[in-house]
C-alpha cells in the first residue's frame, strides 16, 4: 500500500505542468533571476560573450593571448611536429607503497592477489611439488588433493576442495 502511494506521488509529479517542458530562455533562472542562456556544446565559448544575449557576440573567433603562445607557435616560426606541440604534459603516478602484509608475502616468494569468492586479498604461494603423487598431507608441501591424489599447485586453496589428511582420510576443506 505504501509503495502504491509513493508511486502515485512520483507519477503525479511527472505530469505536473501538463507534461510540457518550458523553454530555458522563456523562464528566469530561479537562483539569479536572469534569463537562462542556451548554448551549443559543439561551439567553444567566446571571450567577452554575454551569456544572457547570445546574439550580441560577434562571429569572429577570439584572438589568443600572445603571451600565452609558445615560441614555436608565434608567426614566422614552424613547429616540427604539430601533434607534439599540442600534447598534454605527462603526469607520472607516484610509486605505490606496499602494506606490511604485501611486503611479507613478497619476501616469502608469494604473490599478493585477489582470492576467494569474497574478493579479499591474500598471499598465494606456488607449490614446488605441484602435481606430484600423494596419499596423505605430509607427502606434499601444501595439500594433497583427494580426487587426483596429487599435490595442490597453490596454497592456500580457496573454495571447497576434497583433501587427504595426515592419516589419509578424505575431508572437504572450504576456505573463502
Amino acid at each position: 500500500m505504501r509503495f502504491c502511494m509513493v508511486l502515485a506521488l512520483v507519477l503525479a509529479g511527472c505530469t505536473l505542468g501538463g507534461g510540457k517542458l518550458a523553454k530555458p530562455s522563456d523562464s528566469p533562472n530561479p537562483i539569479t533571476g536572469d534569463a537562462i542562456a542556451v548554448t551549443s556544446l559543439d561551439a567553444p565559448a567566446q571571450a567577452g560573450a554575454d551569456p544572457a544575449n547570445p546574439a550580441a557576440t560577434s562571429a569572429a573567433p577570439a584572438k589568443p593571448d600572445a603571451a600565452a603562445q609558445s615560441p614555436a607557435a608565434k608567426p614566422g616560426t614552424t613547429v616540427a611536429d604539430p601533434a607534439q606541440a599540442a600534447a598534454p604534459p605527462v603526469v607520472e603516478k607516484p610509486a605505490r607503497v606496499l602494506t606490511p602484509e604485501e611486503t611479507a608475502c613478497v619476501k616469502t616468494g608469494g604473490l599478493w592477489s585477489v582470492a576467494g569468492e569474497a574478493g579479499g586479498m591474500s598471499c598465494l604461494h606456488m607449490m614446488r611439488d605441484a602435481g606430484k603423487s600423494c596419499r596423505k598431507k605430509s607427502d606434499c608441501a601444501g595439500d594433497c588433493l583427494a580426487r587426483s591424489n596429487t599435490c595442490a599447485p597453490i596454497a592456500p586453496l580457496f573454495g571447497c576442495n576434497d583433501i587427504l589428511q595426515e592419516n589419509g582420510v578424505m575431508v572437504t576443506l572450504c576456505i573463502d
